[in-house]
């Protein structure tokens, strides 16, 4: 798995129904973090542009809706947006812009030829009041103003075709507050944090392999059907074999068709390998580091269970710590993932409701990994695992999910 360099994060934009319908496109820096200060806004407008549309594809991150990009004055007077889309692209004039006769005359010219404006954290004042008639969008800021204020603005403005956009929505109470005051669109971390996308990361998960799992978790699987439901994904199919080729877990002979694959390994391993192909391969903001993550509680659960929970098969285990970042890598709800996932009800219990010996063990896993040692000799006690097993369990894991990685990118 190549380790990725282009990121955007991308927070979406809903109307009053809450269904997105748009996203705001935010610059993140290599390790896909708010870069503060140390990047200027021309030059983090520029890399927004040149990874979404250049390296990612406008296709792939605009998923179809409006994109909104904050622009400088300086880069709004360079007629920066020309080469981009009219009908994908919102413009949002940054609040630092003040009108004047540059600035109008650059508004003129991007409404002449198609382009929707916005006026970013707006409040109205004298020095960009003039704007007002180039815009089709008002962004008002929810932390930064009061009721009074933007009744003030919306009441002056009534006469002008706007659009009202409330960002900074936190809170339900806060939405709600936004919808009786008759804004249209609406953005926060309410709704959802922003999203990091790259190039290599566009969730593709395919819904091929809830009807392979369906099989295979059923009560009597027919294998020949299960081969033949691989066999009919190429993509799969060559991961699958290209996995169990370079891993020691076969080391008696080439592995050469599915059906072969099968009878070798066997349900309850092919359960576990096709976890992992469906994760690695769903994409995330990174997703070596969020994949390795889920190998490793995947493993150390599985190494745990064949210690202290020999009553129940392994798969269980490994399939929890698998499924416990799968919202971050497909950049989904959790409820919405597992709901369709053919598993056992006890996972969708630790994971959605925070129930049972499974969720424990997760919570054991979690706070080994944060380095909490105090919580994981509480929870160790509670559940009678001990200390020493499960630090060889997650030294273990580690080994191993740094070769799955290899083995999956070819370095190993």
């Amino acid at each position: 798995m190549e380790k990725m360099d282009v990121y955007v994060a991308r927070q979406p934009i809903f109307n009053r129904e809450e269904q997105t319908v748009a996203y705001e496109l935010l610059y993140r820096n290599k390790e896909g973090k708010h870069p503060g200060k140390s990047i200027n806004g021309d030059e983090a407008t520029i890399e927004v542009l040149s990874n979404s549309i250049l390296t990612i594809g406008i296709d792939q991150i605009s998923r179809g809706k409006k994109l909104y990009v904050n622009f400088t004055e300086n880069l709004l007077l360079q007629d920066f947006p020309i080469f981009l889309p009219s009908n994908k692209l919102v413009i949002e004039l940054l609040e630092q812009i003040d009108a004047n006769a540059e600035v109008e005359a650059a508004c003129q010219q991007l409404k002449a030829k198609g382009y929707t404006l916005a006026l970013d954290d707006f409040l109205l004042s004298d020095s960009n009041k003039e704007l007002i008639k180039y815009a089709d969008i008002i962004k008002v800021d929810f932390l930064d103003t009061t009721k009074a204020e933007r009744k003030r603005m919306k009441e002056e403005l009534a006469h002008f075709p706007l659009t009202w956009l409330a960002e900074k929505v936190e809170t339900r109470e806060q939405l709600q507050e936004a919808l009786d005051e008759g804004f249209d669109l609406f953005q926060g971390f309410f709704f959802a944090r922003p999203t990091i996308v790259s190039a290599k990361s566009i969730p593709q998960f395919s819904g091929h392999y809830f009807v392979i799992l369906d099989e295979m978790m059923g009560s009597e699987p027919d294998i020949l059907k299960i081969a033949h439901l691989i066999e009919s994904d190429l993509s799969l199919s060559y991961k699958l074999l290209k996995l169990l080729n370079r891993t020691a877990f076969i080391q008696r002979q080439k592995v050469k068709t599915i059906h072969q694959a099968i009878m070798l390994i066997g349900l309850e391993e092919l359960r576990k390998w096709l976890f992992f192909i469906m994760i690695s391969s769903s994409g995330s903001a990174c997703p070596e580091e969020v994949v390795h993550i889920s190998l490793v509680r995947a493993k150390t659960l599985e190494l745990l269970a064949l210690h202290h929970f020999r009553e129940e098969p392994p798969s269980l285990f490994f399939l929890l710590g698998m499924l416990s970042m799968i919202d971050a890598l497909i950049n989904q709800p959790m409820d919405k993932l597992l709901q369709d996932l053919p598993i056992d009800e006890r996972i969708k219990q630790a994971l959605l409701f925070e129930e049972g010996t499974l969720f424990q063990l997760l919570r054991l896993i979690t706070a080994a990994e944060r380095g909490h040692w105090g919580e994981v000799s509480e929870i160790s006690r509670t559940l009678q695992v001990e200390e020493s097993v499960l630090s060889a369990c997650y030294q273990n894991a580690l080994e191993w999910a740094d070769s799955m990685i290899k083995a999956e990118t070819g370095q190993g």
